[in-house]
C-alpha cells in the first residue's frame, strides 16, 4: 500500500522548491535587465524626437547655405544646465535648465568655424549679434546669479542653441530655439548675447574688439558687443538704430550721436530721460569726436546734434563691420559735410561751455543696493537700479505716488505692472498684463525679510494705480531705523490710500503669485 500522506508530502515538497526556483531565475534576470548592458551604448544625443520643429538658415564662409531642422540636431552633444542673463538695466533674468546644443557643433553643417572666423547670429526681428572666436570659446563676462555682482569664472562657459526650458520648449516669444551661454557653474551672462527666435548664422571673416570711449558728467567703456547689441536692437524707444544712405548708395548703420551723448551727458545714464534737452537746448556743451590716432577731431554744438536722427556714428556698411579705412566706426550722416564725417571714431568727448549757468543736479542718494523678487510663471530677480529705471521711464506711465496724511509723498510702481512682469510668459509689453488670469482669479503675496506676508487678490490688484510698491519717500530712499525706536521701511513698502495698516507691508523683498490649484 502507498503512504499517501507520504506522497502529499514529497509532491508539496517538489513543489515549493520547483517555485523557488522560479522566482530566483526571474529575479535574477530582472537584475540583469536593470544592469547597463556591454553591447548597448550610452545615448549621449538626448531625446531628439522631442525637439520642438524649427527652422534655421545656415550660411557658411564660402557662401555655403543650409536649411536645417530638429533632425539635424540627432548626433550632436546635447547639453544640459541651469544658466541665465543679466539685463542692460542690471535685472536679473531667464535663470532656466535649459537643453540643447553647442554652436560650434551646428557650424560644422558648413565647414566648421576656426579662430579665422566670427560669427553672426540673427532674429526673427532682425536683431543680430556678432560673436568672436574668444566668445565662442567661453570668453564672457560673468555675475553671480543671486546678487548680480560681476565673478571669475574656469572658463566653463559654452554658447548653445537651446531648445528646452526647464524640460519644456521655448516660449513662442522666445524660441522655438534661443541662443544661451551654458554655465557649468550656473552663473549668469550679459543679456544682448542671448538671442531669442534665432533663425539665421553666418560664418564670418574674424573681426576685431574695439572700446569706445564716452566722456562727459560720467564716463563709460562701452565695448563693441554693447554697443551692437545697442545699435540692433528692435524695441529700444526711441529707436536705437540709424541708417544713412551715401552717395554711392552704400548703406551705413549705427547708433545716433544724441543717444550716446544721452549717457554722459548727465547723471542719468539709461533709459528715456537720460538725454537732458534742457542742457542741449542752452548750448551747455560741445561735442568732440577724437580719432584712434588723436590726431583729428570733430566739434558739434549740443544743440545741432539735439534728437537728431540724421547724424549716426556708424559701425556697419552694407551689412558687414567697417573696411580697415573706416574701422571701427565712422560718424555719418545727411546733416553732415564730408569734413565732418571723421572716421576711426575712438573718444567721444563732451566739452562744457563756462557760460554755462546751471549745474547738474548729484545723484540721489537711494541708499545700499537691494534686490527685489518676483516669482509667479516665470521668476525674475529686479535690481534697485533697474526697478527705479523702470520707475522713472517718461516713455511709459509707471510711476504712481500716494501722500499719507502727514504729507509725505511716497512714489513708486504699481503692484499690477510687477505682477504683469511674471504672471505669464510676456515679460514687457502692453501685453504683459494678463487680465484673463487676474479674473479667473490668484492670489499675490507680498513679503518683507523678515517672512512676514499678506495676501492681495487679483481682483484687487488688476490694473489699480493705487496699490504701490513704493521706493521713493519725499524724493529719497526710504527711511532707515536710526534708533530702536524708528521704524526701517526700506528699501521698498506697499502703500495706497485703500490699504489697511497690516496692508502696508514694509521692507518688502519678495512678491510671489499663488495660482489656484487645479
Amino acid at each position: 500500500m502507498y503512504n499517501l500522506k507520504k506522497r502529499r508530502g514529497l509532491a508539496n515538497s517538489q513543489i515549493a522548491v520547483i517555485l523557488i526556483v522560479i522566482i530566483l531565475v526571474v529575479g535574477a534576470g530582472y537584475m540583469y535587465l536593470q544592469q547597463p548592458q556591454d553591447q548597448q551604448p550610452e545615448d549621449t544625443g538626448g531625446d531628439e524626437s522631442s525637439i520642438p520643429e524649427f527652422s534655421l538658415t545656415l550660411i557658411g564662409l564660402n557662401g555655403t547655405t543650409a536649411t536645417i531642422g530638429a533632425t539635424d540636431f540627432e548626433g550632436m552633444t546635447h547639453l544640459e544646465m541651469v544658466s541665465g542673463l543679466l539685463t542692460s538695466a542690471g535685472s536679473i533674468s531667464s535663470i532656466a535648465n535649459y537643453t540643447g546644443v553647442p554652436l560650434e557643433d551646428v557650424c560644422d553643417l558648413v565647414g566648421g568655424i576656426s579662430s579665422e572666423n566670427s560669427l553672426r547670429v540673427t532674429a526673427a526681428d532682425d536683431y543680430s549679434m556678432v560673436f568672436t572666436w574668444a566668445e565662442l570659446s567661453g570668453e564672457f563676462i560673468t555675475f553671480d546669479p543671486l546678487t548680480g555682482d560681476e565673478v571669475e569664472n574656469n572658463g566653463n562657459l559654452t554658447p548653445c542653441l537651446a531648445y528646452f526650458y526647464d524640460g519644456e520648449p521655448m516660449s513662442e516669444s522666445s524660441g522655438p530655439i534661443r541662443l544661451v551661454i551654458m554655465s557649468e557653474e550656473n552663473l549668469i551672462t550679459e543679456g544682448h548675447f542671448w538671442i531669442k527666435q534665432v533663425v539665421k548664422i553666418e560664418i564670418l571673416e574674424a573681426i576685431q574688439d574695439y572700446t569706445l570711449s564716452l566722456e562727459g558728467y560720467l564716463s563709460e567703456e562701452m565695448d563693441r558687443a554693447t554697443f551692437e547689441s545697442g545699435a540692433n536692437c528692435p524695441d529700444s524707444l526711441p529707436n536705437h538704430r540709424g541708417v544713412y544712405v551715401d552717395s554711392e548708395e552704400r548703406i551705413w548703420t549705427g547708433i545716433p550721436l544724441w543717444l550716446l551723448v544721452g549717457r554722459v551727458d548727465d547723471n542719468v545714464s539709461h533709459t528715456g530721460p537720460s538725454y537732458n534737452r534742457e542742457m542741449a537746448d542752452n548750448y551747455a556743451y560741445n561735442v568732440t569726436l577724437i580719432d584712434s590716432s588723436g590726431s583729428y577731431s570733430v566739434v558739434l554744438n549740443s544743440s545741432y546734434i539735439k534728437m537728431n536722427e540724421n547724424i549716426l556714428l556708424a559701425n556697419e556698411m552694407d551689412g558687414a563691420p567697417l573696411p580697415e579705412k573706416y574701422w571701427p566706426l565712422r560718424l555719418v550722416g545727411s546733416d553732415l559735410d564730408k569734413s565732418q564725417m571723421i572716421r576711426n571714431v575712438a573718444t567721444i568727448q563732451l566739452v562744457y561751455n563756462e557760460e554755462w549757468n546751471e549745474t547738474v543736479e548729484p545723484p540721489v542718494d537711494w541708499g545700499p543696493d537691494w534686490n527685489i523678487t518676483l516669482a509667479g510663471y516665470i521668476n525674475e530677480t529686479m535690481t534697485r537700479d533697474s526697478f527705479i529705471e523702470g520707475a522713472t521711464c517718461p516713455d511709459t506711465n509707471h510711476t504712481a505716488t500716494w501722500t499719507d496724511g502727514e504729507n509725505h509723498e511716497w512714489t513708486g510702481i504699481p503692484l499690477w505692472l510687477l505682477v504683469g512682469r511674471v504672471d505669464d510668459s510676456e515679460r514687457h509689453g502692453p501685453e504683459a498684463y494678463n487680465a484673463t488670469l487676474a479674473d479667473e482669479g490668484y492670489t499675490v503675496w507680498v513679503m518683507a525679510s523678515d517672512g512676514y506676508k499678506k495676501p492681495f487678490e487679483s481682483s484687487l490688484v488688476k490694473y489699480n494705480d493705487e496699490v504701490i510698491v513704493a521706493y521713493s519717500y519725499d524724493g529719497g530712499h526710504l527711511p532707515i531705523a536710526e534708533s530702536p525706536e524708528d521704524k526701517t521701511y526700506f528699501p521698498l513698502r506697499v502703500v495706497g490710500p485703500e490699504l489697511s495698516t497690516g496692508q502696508m507691508i514694509y521692507d518688502l523683498t519678495e512678491i510671489f503669485i499663488e495660482y489656484p490649484s487645479e
